[in-house]
């Protein structure tokens, strides 16, 4: 690269994208024991991931195409001032479960134009080389903090209980707005009116016709899919089948998130070397040997970590190319991009996982079967993506 990389950028993006993936995966831990507290089955008390991926993932269809007009800062803060609101529904409404889905969605609702805006900006700031750089380690947090996520939310609601949760959240959601009302630079040098609802459309319908970004984007949506249904039934088997408090069931959780770390630094060191897609061809291989590992391992808890840390590898290796190839081609259309990308991982993620639990997803002989399938259409998404023209184009300067 011809200089060095703006680290303040990414550690600024890196906080931004925390944001939506520590509110969803604080609460994983507590699911069980809120279940009991408002006596409500393991199916109803989901709704509480459901109802917030619900909010998260449609809001970014509009904070991107906005952001793209009026730029990031304000709407980042209007976002998250949002969020703030929801929680404290959430907090002044815990005796009431339906105040509780309420406020979720509010809270996703805000939170969603963190993980539009923090790619957006990103792109705003980088590109050719520095681009998938710069994205491995935006991906790292946001597909890492939902596996740490679940170790504090754990602790804490061992310790003080679920309610402490959404206002620890609370807590940090103000300590975010205040870093980026002081210390976020506006990546957009010039505003424009806001555009049409028709305008809008029509730039997602380009996005959504094109062979590329439907290849590649959809790659992070199954896989990011395939991520949250996992840390969402980990618990309940852990918990309810093995007997394991939620404070024990943290720690366990902290080798599927090891698996994501290495899987970011494997991403950084080999790609520039070997390129994208030979690299992203190793996770449906991984993912294969993940479920044939849950499939036929013992329950126990390490035998069951160390095959989600075999699936965790293979999704952190196969987020930052998929993020970048996406994002690559947009540089003025960055917002509509991102929301297209991020907003339609949080909706298939929130389908996908409902549809799974409702069906009865509770064994790891489960999840086993819904990796195989799910690796065979990466598998066929990565052979399709890179045979697309734009991908054509771009294979020299991505790697």
């Amino acid at each position: 690269m011809s200089r060095p990389i703006e680290f303040k950028t990414i550690l600024l993006a890196c906080l931004i994208i925390s944001v939506g993936q520590l509110s969803m995966g604080l609460v994983f831990p507590s699911l069980p024991w809120i279940a009991k507290d408002f006596a409500v089955s393991h199916e109803q008390v989901q709704i509480l991931v459901s109802i917030y991926l619900l909010g998260f993932g449609p809001s970014q269809f509009i904070y991107g195409p906005v952001s793209d007009a009026l730029g990031r800062k304000k709407v980042l803060l209007m976002g998250l001032m949002i969020a703030m609101m929801g929680l404290l529904m959430i907090i002044f409404l815990s005796h009431s479960f339906t105040g509780m889905v309420l406020g979720r969605f509010l809270q996703g609702l805000g939170t969603g134009c963190c993980a539009v805006l923090a790619r957006a900006s990103t792109r705003d700031r980088f590109s050719g080389a520095e681009l998938p750089v710069a994205m491995s380690y935006i991906a790292m947090v946001a597909s890492v903090t939902p596996l740490i996520a679940p170790v504090i939310g754990g602790f804490i609601n061992f310790h003080f209980g679920w309610t402490m949760v959404f206002i620890s959240l609370m807590g940090y959601l103000c300590l975010v707005w205040g870093i980026i009302a002081l210390r976020f630079q506006e990546t957009i040098s010039q505003t424009t009116p806001l555009p049409s609802p028709k305008r809008v459309l029509l730039q997602y319908r380009e996005l959504l016709s094109s062979s590329y970004f439907m290849s590649f984007a959809s790659i992070g949506w199954l896989n990011f899919s395939l991520m949250i249904t996992t840390i969402s039934v980990m618990p309940f088997i852990m918990q309810n089948q093995i007997g394991m408090t939620s404070d024990k069931y943290a720690m366990w959780a902290l080798i599927p998130a090891l698996g994501m770390l290495a899987g970011a630094g494997i991403c950084n060191r080999v790609r520039p070397i070997i390129g994208s897609k030979k690299l992203l061809l190793y996770t449906p291989v991984l993912h294969v040997a993940a479920a044939l590992w849950l499939f036929f391992c013992p329950l126990e808890p390490l035998y069951l970590m160390l095959g989600q840390l075999l699936m965790i590898l293979g999704n952190s290796i196969s987020l930052p190319c998929v993020q970048a190839m996406v994002m690559q081609p947009y540089k003025k259309q960055a917002g509509a991009a991102a929301a297209m990308s991020g907003g339609g991982q949080m909706v298939v993620s929130s389908i996908v996982s409902m549809m799974l639990v409702n069906l009865g997803l509770s064994q790891a002989w489960h999840l086993s079967l819904i990796i195989v399938i799910f690796a065979a259409i990466t598998l066929s998404n990565i052979l399709r993506g890179f045979a697309t023209p734009e991908a054509l184009e771009q294979t020299t300067p991505i790697r």
